[in-house]
């Protein structure tokens, strides 16, 4: 998969304009995400590429034998320090409504490419790890399919 359209599909996630608790949330990815530790205001969404942008499969498409990568990208809500709270409980329902609305966001922003393609996209309420601190939060994924280049003969 080319730089290009790593960076596209990067955008095309931080432009989701998905909300938490009826606000939306801010992004950082990429250059956006210098010195994101000492600074964090919480909630925030972090896209990160290492440890975020995994090859899952690789192989020929069969139908026209282009070569097929497919790829996820995790994109991380993080609401709050674990311990702040009474514990997931109290941001349960939020959490789950900051699904449902990426999902929703995500079907109508996915533009139509001959390369790439959606093939799903999934959420989980956790606790998520991200440099030295843990957070309740959400890890989206979305999964897709790029052709790589079709065969010339």
């Amino acid at each position: 998969m080319s730089y290009n359209t790593v960076i596209d599909i990067l955008k095309l996630l931080s432009g989701l304009a998905v909300q938490y608790n009826n606000a939306v949330v801010p992004v950082w990815y990429l250059s956006t995400q210098a010195n994101w530790s000492d600074a964090a205001q919480l909630p925030v969404r972090i896209i990160p590429v290492l440890g975020g942008l995994r090859l899952v499969e690789g192989g020929v498409y069969t139908p026209t034998r282009a070569t097929r990568a497919v790829w996820e990208i995790d994109d991380l809500l993080l609401v709050r320090d674990v311990g702040m709270g009474r514990g997931v409980a109290d941001t349960a329902a939020a959490l789950a409504d900051y699904i449902e609305d990426y999902v929703a966001r995500l079907r109508f922003a996915w533009y139509v490419r001959g390369d790439v393609q959606l093939l799903n996209v999934s959420g989980i309420v956790d606790v998520v790890k991200y440099g030295e601190r843990a957070y309740e939060g959400v890890v989206m994924t979305t999964r897709f399919a790029h052709l790589i280049r079709a065969p010339s003969a």
